[in-house]
């Protein structure tokens, strides 16, 4: 199974993928980073979404 992936050295920290796909991204309060919701799927199309309207190319599949 592919997992969604997101590099912070190079994330802006935009939230453009949070609202693409609020389902598997989210900012993470503790840390106030964006990070990846544990799931048993991840919606192929809306993480596709987020990859290709990331700014930074900072998500990708594992």
């Amino acid at each position: 199974m592919k997992i969604p992936a997101i590099d912070l050295g190079t994330c802006t920290e935009c939230e453009g993928c949070i609202e693409v796909c609020p389902s598997v991204f989210r900012k993470n309060p503790a840390t106030g980073y964006v990070e990846v919701v544990d799931l048993e799927n991840y919606p192929k199309e809306e993480v596709d979404e987020a990859i290709k309207n990331c700014p930074a190319d900072s998500i990708h599949w594992e």
